[in-house]
């Protein structure tokens, strides 16, 4: 590997491109012809969630902005550089905020898209980026990148190699989802909607502000932000649809109150939108055990704790918060002009089927185990990440062979 040449990404692309501009916010559907855009594109794949759609006669506009399968798309703008192999069974167009790499024949995309998002990679491609406001990665700098390829031969045996361990990782993703939906099933099954007007035998009457303490988090600067330091949760941390997104947390070096805490398995609720889509709002977070008694969150967010004397927990809390009936009322009481903002009192004034306390506290020792094994599965896939960038980093200098790394990965199963 170290001894291949340094050639221009151009010259082993059969096309370098930009996409098509996306409509307008309101001509987006519910179904139809997936849009991929930026927010979609995270390191070596594709992420449907989130995913929007535009109409059939909109696609057929964007004709030449279409992806294939074994195209490498890249952030242009947010987080450039990040890169994905777009897979078989997507078939859809790219908005304008992606450059487009048709690999040629002697071009691997699947190892293209392992090797440009190498730390050195994406080094180069972040030092080439322009703009004042917002800087983005241009198309001529993408065809002029520096790339030290092997043969196709080579490629190919790499690319396989840290697919297997991908594979691991995809594993663990889809079974971790599969969790998220069956503790929401299980949910459903034992509560319901919560609704106030048919209370079961045995249940109360309340408002959600009579079990709950809403705080708003820490409001700070840019300043304050650093590589390492407390984690802070933020407003990014929360996926569209809900959920913790581990990829999010940011680090923070300033003051803070003791009020700005959270710990591990505290409930945080985006508070915050940019438009008025719905996608993000009102959508809730369960704190990883993993961030302890000390981790901060961002004034985009409100830390939602049960009050003292309340037997709600707050894994049941994350779950009724999900629930599309509660979250329907809360998200009604949000206001704003370009930003959507949801008030404290969207979190009090709801009112609720309250179940007793036994059934709340034998369905959290039920969903307990099954939500730890989430955190379990991302911990692992993260070890896996870990190991298969250090394989990308070491075969692409020369420092190991592909056997090594063969072994490598067999031992770790």
């Amino acid at each position: 590997m170290s001894e291949s040449p340094f050639v221009p990404l151009g010259s082993l692309a059969l096309e370098i491109t930009v996409g098509h501009v996306g409509p307008m916010a309101s001509q987006y559907q519910s179904a139809g012809v997936p849009f991929l855009r930026s927010q979609n594109v995270a390191p070596l794949r594709i992420d449907t969630g989130g995913m929007r759609y535009i109409p059939v006669e909109f696609h057929r506009r964007l004709a030449k902005s279409s992806l294939r399968a074994g195209d490498v798309v890249v952030v242009r703008t947010g987080r450039p550089g990040t890169a994905a192999l777009v897979p078989p069974e997507f078939d859809g167009a790219n908005c304008s905020d992606l450059v487009i790499i048709r690999p040629g024949p002697n071009l691997d995309g699947r190892f293209l898209a392992y090797y440009l998002n190498t730390a050195v990679t994406r080094g180069v491609m972040n030092g080439r980026t322009v703009g004042s406001v917002q800087s983005h990665f241009n198309i001529g700098d993408a065809r002029s990148l520096p790339v030290r390829i092997p043969s196709l031969a080579v490629q190919r045996s790499i690319a396989g190699l840290l697919t297997a361990l991908d594979e691991k990782i995809e594993l663990s993703r889809q079974t971790s989802e599969t969790i998220e939906r069956l503790v929401r099933a299980l949910f459903g099954y034992w509560f319901g909607t919560l609704d106030p007007e048919t209370v079961r035998e045995g249940w109360s009457v309340g408002r959600l502000g009579d079990h709950i303490e809403p705080t708003r988090g820490l409001s700070y600067s840019g300043a304050g932000l650093a590589d390492d330091g407390i984690p802070l949760h933020n407003l990014d941390s929360i996926y569209e649809g809900g959920g913790y997104k581990y990829e999010g947390i940011k680090h923070y070096r300033g003051e803070y109150k003791e009020r700005h805490i959270v710990r591990g398995g505290d409930l945080l609720l985006a508070n915050t939108e940019q438009g008025f889509e719905y996608l993000l709002i009102g959508f809730p977070a369960l704190v990883p055990q993993r961030f302890g008694d000390l981790s901060l969150f961002s004034h985009h967010l409100y830390r939602v704790r049960p009050q003292g004397g309340s037997w709600l927990t707050g894994r049941f809390l994350y779950l009724a918060l999900m629930s599309p009936r509660l979250r329907q009322v809360i998200v009604g009481y949000s206001n704003g002009t370009t930003v959507n903002m949801l008030p404290v009192d969207a979190l009090q004034r709801p009112r609720l089927a309250v179940p007793p306390a036994d059934l709340v506290h034998r369905f959290d020792d039920t969903v307990q185990p099954l939500l730890a094994k989430q955190e379990q599965l991302q911990l692992e896939s993260e070890i896996l990440a870990k190991l298969r960038d250090l394989l990308l980093s070491k075969l692409m200098s020369g420092e190991i062979r592909l056997k090594e790394a063969e072994n490598a990965v067999a031992e770790a199963g």
